[in-house]
């Protein structure tokens, strides 16, 4: 018992004498370490601050395009009656307006032949009447000449009202489409902009840890250099044990050891 004592006694004052070399050693290493993490941590909380300033950014972008295309949606929305009595107007010009007109054309047409050749008999008896007629051309070939350019019109008018029709028609399926993404592009501004929310927090938090770790760098010598002390309190108490058993066995054995005769 008195040998272990004695080896425990002899370890436990290596291991308090190699504790007061132990502070020289840890104190810079801790601190480097912590100070290491603490800059970490700044640099994730910068990264994260960008990120969520360009998200917020990108969130209001999102936000303006969708608005742009719900407003162009509800614009096409709004034009599709104005194409429609456009294409009405334009209908009703053809079929009926200009129709009209290139019918009394002929009748003008006709009428206008059976007057030049009254103009023209009069023109001959000039120095009576005093009447001169020799146009380049003759009336019934002026209205002629119009009645053939508006002759198509009727037809062209026509199928450009079915066209606007037709234009008008697939104004719903636009303003839904537009609509749609509008919305779409909206409810992702928001989604973006939690996110940005979230790392922006999470930015603070870790700015927050990286000051707490700088504190710690302050502290650590004075938490190293009492931890120490403690543990040598520690290794004093065991010494003390270790001499207090070597003693207490030594006295054991005297008492216990047998008698010469």
């Amino acid at each position: 018992m008195r040998i272990l004592g004695a080896v425990g006694i002899v370890a436990s004052l290596i291991l308090v004498i190699a504790l007061l070399y132990l502070p020289a050693r840890l104190i810079p290493f801790a601190t480097d370490t912590a100070a290491a993490g603490a800059e970490g941590l700044r640099t994730i909380s910068a990264s994260m601050a960008q990120t969520s300033t360009s998200l917020n950014s990108a969130s209001k972008v999102l936000d303006s395009a969708g608005s742009t295309l719900l407003n162009i949606s509800e614009t096409v929305k709004e034009t599709k009656p104005l194409l429609e009595s456009a294409a009405s107007l334009v209908g009703d010009v053809g079929e009926n307006t200009l129709e009209t007109t290139n019918q009394a054309l002929g009748t003008a047409q006709s009428a206008a032949g059976a007057v030049d050749t009254v103009l023209r008999n009069l023109a001959f008896f000039g120095p009576i009447t005093g009447i001169t007629y020799d146009p380049e051309r003759s009336l019934q070939q002026a209205i002629g000449d119009v009645a053939v350019g508006l002759a198509s019109l009727p037809s062209d008018l026509i199928e450009v009202s079915e066209k606007i029709y037709e234009t008008a028609e697939g104004f719903d399926e636009v303003s839904a489409r537009l609509n749609g993404t509008g919305a779409d592009l909206q409810e992702l501004s928001e989604d973006v902009h939690d996110l940005g929310e979230r790392l922006g927090t999470l930015a603070v938090t870790l700015d927050e840890q990286a000051e707490a770790v700088d504190q710690l760098v302050d502290r650590l010598p004075t938490i190293i250099w009492a931890s120490v002390v403690l543990l040598e309190w520690v290794m004093i108490g065991v010494i003390l044990a270790h001499a207090t058993a070597i003693v207490a066995g030594g006295r054991l054995y005297r008492e216990n050891a047998p008698t010469s005769s």
